[in-house]
């Protein structure tokens, strides 16, 4: 039996190793992310978290609102076209320094399938 710890050479100019490089070296560029930030059962607070948002609220194109009665909290969930992962992560940083938050995080949504 071979050893699977092998490496495999393949000359620059492959057009497997080329797409490969292409693909890899562009970073993936999302516009729309989602935020989401948890309290206890009766403590999330809608309107100071938005006030949070700022100047950015208008590019909040859709809220989701969940209760979790199993694990006691709930979470709201925004999805924003065109902010930036920065203004995001300060954002985030705002949102866990309100004494009601449990946690708050950003993540991009998913891409297209092309």
């Amino acid at each position: 039996m071979q050893s699977t710890d092998e490496q495999i050479e393949a000359a620059p100019d492959d057009p497997a190793v080329q797409g490969m490089t292409t693909r890899d070296s562009a970073p993936l560029q999302h516009d729309r992310y989602r935020l989401t930030v948890r309290a206890k059962a009766g403590n999330l607070r809608v309107v100071a978290a938005w006030q949070v948002f700022g100047c950015e609220a208008p590019q909040a194109d859709h809220v989701r609102i969940r209760v979790d009665r199993r694990h006691s909290f709930e979470e709201m969930t925004i999805t924003f076209a065109a902010v930036s992962p920065d203004t995001l992560a300060t954002m985030v940083g705002r949102l866990v320094a309100l004494p009601w938050a449990l946690d708050a995080y950003f993540c991009p949504c998913a891409l297209p399938q092309a």
